[in-house]
């Protein structure tokens, strides 16, 4: 297995209890979304996130960062921030690439129905809103996710 390295950065803002902001970049390898799952879950529990909240965030974590990494161009960013919402807490989750990737010619191996396509279903059920941003270049996948 290759070593892969990365780097974050944790930032409190002027709100400890709720503003909190954590920015990864994302490993080019299909192995991304396993090791962003990892390295997320203790910054989730450094939140104080529920438990439940903590894995459905994983999951949809796991999505975004797999459909930049098969859909988009390096390099490739996790952003993952708390905020208020009313009177929830609302975390976002942002993946965001370099663009479209150009889909090969001949794949290597045609995927199989049961092993993808699921995966904006998820997100669409355990989010408050979600969406797609494309700007300068740049594909930005988010997700509103409950937290408290």
């Amino acid at each position: 297995m290759t070593n892969i390295q990365i780097m974050d950065r944790a930032a409190d803002a002027v709100a400890p209890s709720l503003a909190r902001e954590y920015t990864s970049p994302v490993p080019h390898v299909l192995q991304a979304a396993s090791v962003m799952r990892h390295r997320v879950q203790g910054v989730l529990a450094a939140w104080g996130m529920p438990k439940t909240a903590a894995q459905e965030a994983l999951l949809v974590i796991s999505e975004l960062v797999t459909e930049g990494i098969l859909r988009g161009l390096p390099p490739v960013e996790l952003r993952l921030s708390l905020r208020r919402d009313g009177v929830r807490t609302v975390m976002r989750v942002e993946v965001s690439d370099s663009g479209a990737a150009l889909a090969p010619a001949w794949p290597v191996r045609v995927p199989r129905p049961d092993e993808h396509g699921c995966g904006s279903a998820v997100v669409k059920a355990l989010a408050v809103r979600y969406g797609t941003d494309s700007r300068s270049g740049t594909v930005t996948r988010w997700a509103d996710l409950p937290a408290f």
